[in-house]
Formats: C-alpha cells, structure tokens, sequence
C-alpha cells in the first residue's frame, strides 16, 4: 500500500507518522525465519543480516516499514544505498557492524497465520505495538494525533515529512491510496538514466547523469541533466552498471539541447536513480536535482512524476 502525495489533512478520523528517509520492505517471519522483500518483489534479506534478530522474539508476522540508516542522527538515504546493493554475505556482516540500520515497522498485515489487510488501521496498529520487537535493530514508528505539530518538528529536525493515515482503512496490497497522504518538506523523484557524461578530467568516471521520465506513449522526455550529490564512488558503481546497457543512439523522444548532449554516451534507460530538487521548470526540466542513489527497490514501469 503507497501512499498518495498531497496537503496534510488533519481531523479525528487521520493519525500521522514521520515519513522515513529510507528503503520500504516486507519483513515475513516465519518457521524458516526473516525475509525482507522489496517493493520491486526481490529479497534483500542478505543485505541486512543485523535485522535477523527479530526471529528470536517474533515467530510468525508479515511486517509493512522502512530500513533507515541514519547519519549525524538524521536518517539518510545516501547512508542506506551503501548497503541496498550488497549481495555478499561477508561484506554485507562487515558493514552490519560499521554502518548499522533499523527497521521502523509501521503495520502488521499479518499475526500467527491470521491476514489482518481487511482490519481497520488502529486494530493492525494496536497488535503490532504488543510486539515484542529487538529495539537495537526494530521500532515501531510512533503515531501522533496532531499532524500540523509533527509537520513543524520534522522540519525543525530536518526530517522528509509526515504520513497522514486513515484511523479506519483497510490495507490495500500494491495501491496507491488516498487513505495514506504523504507531505514532504524536500521534493524526491525517481528518474530514468538514459545516458551519461564523464567526468572532467576523469573520463573512467560518471561525471553526470541524463534523466529521463516515462512521456506516456511507451518512451522517455528529457528531464535533465544531474551531477552534483555524484561521489566518486558513486561514479564508479554507475559506470559498473550504465556499462553493459550502451546504446548507439539517443533512447529519449525528445529533443537533448546540446550543451547536455555533447560528449555523451547513450544507454538503455533501464536504471532507476532518485534525486533531490526545487521543482519544475515550465519545460519539464527538473531545478538543480542532486543525485542521491540507486534505486534497486523501484521497477523502471513504476517511475512516475511525484506531485
């Protein structure tokens, strides 16, 4: 269940939470112990072997929430890409204990074998608060009844936002409903790499990305072009990737101006990435984006311009 963009609403029938900076997941625990399932449906259980502990006081739930890293206190996305990608089982121990995470678990669709998606939200919420949960790597996110004064503190705090969710819903699997409204403080897009440029001085290295969104007819319209948030370890994960995926011609419907097109290399626009950015121009350009990571939890059919 996805939440839908929009103002805060506010009212006895809503409750709101923090909107966490972070990577959705199903947890199912079970007989054979924790599974962490993406959004795009992959298991991404080895990449986190911390969150394994909560086998030893959970024995059968399916938990809704979000993997957070945080950095200087505050979650970050950036902090949590070094770990998404991490298929080995050693590198992935290494940085369990150098770069730790938490789950914020947020709903329970189901307890010891009964499906709780068609019970009411306080019903799920109140069951998932008597979980005995490993607070070293488990929280369950607190719920607040005053919205406009959670949305103030996270921006005090510099936090992304604030989820308003409907006391009475239902959870509905793989919707976007409006009986969750998410507000963000900073603008989020996924996007499209459909070529890149090299890095000046560095040409081995990815020194901008170009940025494509689906144009409604089964091709991509140019977005932009981002550089800056691009380290040079980021760099070189994305030549890693963008490499096998070269392409003679250009995969955008429209027109690239030529002071972006220049120098680049094109590539099938299969890549998902996210950016941070001050909104659009009136020729659907994003405003200074700034690149913060991969996103391997989203399919390229789910990009889709955020509100």
């Amino acid at each position: 269940m996805l939440a839908t963009p929009g103002s805060q609403p506010i009212g006895k029938d809503w409750q709101h939470e923090v909107k966490w900076d972070g990577m959705r997941v199903l947890a199912d625990i079970g007989p054979s112990g924790l599974r962490l399932v993406s959004r795009t449906g992959r298991d991404v259980t080895v990449s986190f072997p911390e969150l394994v502990s909560v086998t030893g006081t959970v024995k059968d739930a399916l938990i809704d929430g979000e993997i957070i890293a945080l950095r200087e206190g505050v979650p970050s996305f950036a902090a949590l890409a070094d770990r998404m990608h991490v298929g080995d089982e050693r590198r992935a121990r290494e940085l369990a204990e150098s770069q730790p995470v938490t789950v914020m678990a947020f709903d329970l669709l189901r307890l010891y074998g009964v499906d709780l998606t068609q019970r009411p939200l306080t019903e799920r919420r109140t069951s998932l608060d008597r979980l005995s949960l490993p607070e070293t790597t488990w929280r369950t996110s607190p719920v607040y009844d005053d919205g406009p004064a959670l949305l103030a503190a996270t921006l005090d705090q510099g936090l992304e936002g604030v989820v308003a969710k409907r006391r009475r819903s239902t959870y509905q699997p793989g919707r976007r409903s409006p009986d969750w409204i998410k507000t963000a403080h900073r603008f989020h897009q996924a996007c499209l790499v459909g070529g890149w440029r090299p890095e000046i001085g560095s040409p081995e290295l990815i020194g901008a990305l170009l940025l494509g969104m689906p144009d409604g007819s089964g091709g991509i319209s140019f977005a932009g072009r981002v550089g800056s948030g691009i380290s040079r370890a980021a760099g070189r994960e994305l030549k890693r990737l963008l490499g096998p995926l070269h392409r003679p011609d250009s995969p955008f419907s429209t027109e690239i101006p030529r002071l972006d097109a220049t120098g680049a290399t094109w590539c099938e626009p299969v890549v998902v990435i996210e950016v941070r950015h001050l909104g659009w121009t009136t020729g659907n350009r994003l405003r200074q984006p700034v690149f913060r990571g991969v996103r391997t939890d989203l399919e390229p059919a789910e990009v889709r311009r955020e509100s």
